[in-house]
């Protein structure tokens, strides 16, 4: 064998060798990448379904007056319309910082009747707040016999104030203040219902008062408020570690400190329980996080957990304007805003965690096991509708360069039998965290008049109650399992 033969064999038994190699460690390389998740559905929990209010938006009661001779709710915007109706907004609470700002005119009658003529067309019903902060209880009951005989169709509750404990310390103080609208209110509305006290900080103010008045049978609910992520404006400081948080479970602590602070308190004594307003960061939310596809899988994972929990529901805090930094301003959280032209709308980020929720979430909240590493950032959910299907959501909160895939098994309740699977996926097209566009559901997203055109995808062998799924690192997945007939 001559010179060159010689180097010719080597270098090909060299290249053999390499190929080999690489041949063993692409499925290591494939393992470390994917991370095992069993999620077994253990069936009913013995909560009731889903309240069917249960998602909602919260806004500035400076929302109801007119700008530039124009109405925000107004009942022929077929776009804003369009846009409650797909996310599927149920809900609708009115208030905030502004219903208290002594610089926000108090809407009137015309303002009024928009608001309701707009929540009539859009298939939600008004959680109206009235001021308490140097308010009037005469005129909080003028108004409400106004609402009670022309809109009461489309009223759900009242509420009086806003956040009453950042400027009356003690329950004792706020329900001295309080207690003159609820009465002058019921003097003028005999029937009437309320929501209360709308209460953040001192979030125990939500038990003392359902303990004050809920034998009188008008308080339709009791009601808190939550920002979980903290301050919009330390966020900022740092997006990436603010993004982090976001999609970290350990936020799940939050909830669960809540919920045991008041949520299951109020369930014991059988007094219904909303989150009137809520969002991520507060003072309008953190920029380059709130505001960023991070916000999206957070607002999914955090919706189901509380209706895990068989809350009433949630109104998340949205607008073109919202209480920050002593004023009002933009909202880094808002799930959709105008376009520049006015005509039609942006759809942020956030406002595809309540589509999706929505896709998933229909019947009654059933219990879910779930076994994998406890730092794998992974939730899971599931609900049994009324024709014996099973919708489940898997969230994969992974991302960034050490994002792992999860190869999720899952597992109905033995006695499911047979069956066919679809799923929906939840995605932003580069898995970027920090994206603000390009996110979609069902291979579609929703466009500017608020019509969204998402598919189901029939699962191909998926014939029984177990199935195996990849979850695609920073993405979600629903699925629905049809029973055969």
């Amino acid at each position: 064998m001559n010179y060159l033969s010689s180097s010719r064999w080597l270098e090909k038994l060299l290249r053999s060798f390499l190929l080999l190699a690489l041949g063993l460690m692409i499925p290591a390389i494939a393992t470390a990448q994917t991370q095992p998740v069993t999620v077994t559905v253990t069936g009913d929990t013995g909560g009731a379904d889903l309240p069917s209010r249960f998602l909602g938006l919260s806004y500035e009661s400076s929302m109801l007056l007119p700008k530039d001779g124009r109405y925000y709710f107004d009942p022929d915007n077929q776009a804003l319309i369009n846009t409650f109706r797909t996310l599927g907004i149920k809900s609708l609470r009115v208030g905030a910082n502004a219903v208290d700002d002594p610089r926000v005119p108090i809407p009137q009658a015309k303002d009024i009747d928009m608001l309701f003529s707009f929540a009539r067309a859009a298939g939600v019903t008004v959680i109206y707040s009235f001021r308490l902060k140097n308010g009037d209880p005469a005129d909080s009951a003028r108004l409400a016999s106004y609402i009670a005989t022309h809109d009461g169709d489309a009223l759900d509750s009242f509420a009086i104030g806003n956040e009453p404990s950042f400027y009356l310390p003690t329950f004792a103080a706020f329900f001295a203040q309080w207690k003159p609208h609820y009465d002058a209110i019921l003097k003028a509305v005999p029937n009437a219902m309320f929501d209360g006290p709308s209460v953040a900080g001192k979030n125990i103010y939500a038990v003392d008062l359902a303990k004050a008045v809920s034998g009188e049978g008008h308080l339709a609910m009791a009601s808190d408020h939550y920002y979980f992520l903290g301050s919009g404006r330390e966020g900022e400081k740092d997006p990436p570690a603010t993004r982090a948080r976001f999609l970290s479970n350990n936020v799940d602590h939050n909830y669960e400190k809540a919920y045991a602070n008041i949520g299951a308190v109020l369930a014991a004594q059988g007094v219904p329980y909303r989150i009137d307003e809520l969002n991520s960061c507060y003072n309008g939310g953190a920029k380059d996080a709130s505001d960023t596809y991070a916000s999206t899988l957070w607002a999914l994972d955090c919706t189901h957990w509380w209706a895990a929990h068989h809350i009433l529901g949630m109104n998340y805090h949205t607008g073109e304007a919202v209480g920050r930094d002593g004023g009002f301003g933009a909202a880094n959280y808002a799930a959709f805003v105008h376009q520049p032209d006015g005509h039609g709308f942006n759809m942020r980020p956030q406002a595809y965690a309540y589509l999706a929720f929505t896709q998933g979430a229909h019947g009654r909240p059933l219990g879910v096991e779930i076994q994998t590493d406890p730092a794998f950032n992974f939730n899971a959910y599931a609900y049994q509708d009324h024709d014996g299907s099973t919708y489940l959501t898997l969230i994969n909160k992974s991302y960034g360069a050490k994002a792992l895939s999860a190869a999720v098994s899952l597992q109905l309740p033995p006695n499911t039998g047979a069956g066919t699977w679809q799923q929906m996926d939840l995605a932003q097209s580069n898995q970027n965290v920090a994206a603000k566009t390009d996110i979609t559901l069902g291979d579609a997203a929703i466009d500017a008049q608020g019509n969204w055109s998402g598919q189901w995808k029939r699962i191909e062998g998926g014939n029984s109650n177990t199935l195996t799924v990849q979850v695609a690192p920073a993405s979600a997945i629903i699925l629905h399992f049809s029973p055969a007939k």
